[in-house]
């Protein structure tokens, strides 16, 4: 086994990577897969949406790029089915040393190969900002998921985010693709289905069948720390992301599991656990 490295990003905020990357990777634990999340966002949005304490946090990605000796389970928070490497505040002070470091979007890289034989996929939640931890996630990733909302400018922007794919593949990951693109934010507007037309229409089979509609308990649920499975496991949000989970499975040839049962466990306080996760 050796895992899939998925990015999920979008130079444009707002357009649910956290929320696509803390459920979608729930869903695919749901379905069998063993799962690792890389928070590579300073917010840290994606470590808290799994709730794990940013105060609680001893090693984090931070330490993995500064530091290329660290392996990655140093700074692995074990979870049932998931695991995450969190990210804290001090990954935005971490950004700002890099620009003067050697071959600095690389380290990430180095360092996940190195685990790749323990997971099936790997997922990285990445910032909506052109700069060396986007480069890190893009020079890390087999591949990508690009989010796009369904509101008037969700085109706006995505030629800049395939410029900067194309000058990573150029320059120092080649074999790097789109997975696919997820229109997010969805209901049922005349504009979000121009939208999700529009998106056919430019890139084709690349756009995912499946939508995320528009769903306030997704919104709600990173705020308790848990997935959606875990907040409301009936709502569309959670139908949404398992269906996601099943397009990528079939394109990833991962293996077809049965939906396993799941609680919510305890966070014990010494010990960060990620609140998600296959019991």
């Amino acid at each position: 086994m050796s895992a899939h490295i998925i990015a999920v990003t979008n130079q444009k905020g707002g357009v649910g990577k956290t929320t696509t990357t803390i459920n979608l990777a729930q869903a695919l634990a749901l379905r069998g897969a063993s799962v690792l999340v890389v928070d590579t966002d300073p917010q840290g949005n994606t470590t808290q949406g799994f709730g794990v304490p940013l105060e609680a946090i001893c090693k984090s990605v931070s330490d993995l790029i500064l530091n290329r000796e660290l392996p990655a389970d140093a700074a692995t928070y074990a979870g049932d089915g998931i695991s995450l490497i969190p990210a804290t505040h001090r990954l935005a002070e971490v950004e700002r040393e890099m620009v003067g470091m050697t071959n600095s979007e690389l380290r990430l890289a180095r360092t996940l190969k190195a685990v790749r034989g323990k997971y099936s996929v790997i997922l990285l939640d990445v910032p909506p900002t052109f700069g060396p931890l986007m480069n890190s996630a893009l020079n890390a990733a087999d591949s990508l998921i690009i989010p796009v909302d369904s509101g008037f400018y969700a085109m706006n922007g995505i030629k800049d985010m395939l410029a900067e794919i194309e000058e990573i593949k150029v320059g120092t990951n080649p074999d790097l693709r789109i997975l696919g693109i997820l229109l997010t934010l969805a209901d049922q507007t005349r504009m979000a289905g121009d939208v999700f037309d529009e998106l056919v229409a430019s890139f084709g089979d690349k756009v995912f069948a499946t939508k995320i509609r528009r769903n306030v308990k997704l919104k709600e649920a990173p705020a308790l720390g848990k997935t959606i499975f875990h907040h409301a496991p009936t709502s569309t949000g959670a139908q949404d992301y398992l269906a996601l989970a099943d397009e990528i499975r079939t394109q990833l040839e991962l293996p077809q599991n049965e939906v396993a049962k799941f609680e919510q466990p305890q966070i014990a306080p010494a010990i960060p656990r990620v609140a998600g996760g296959v019991q």
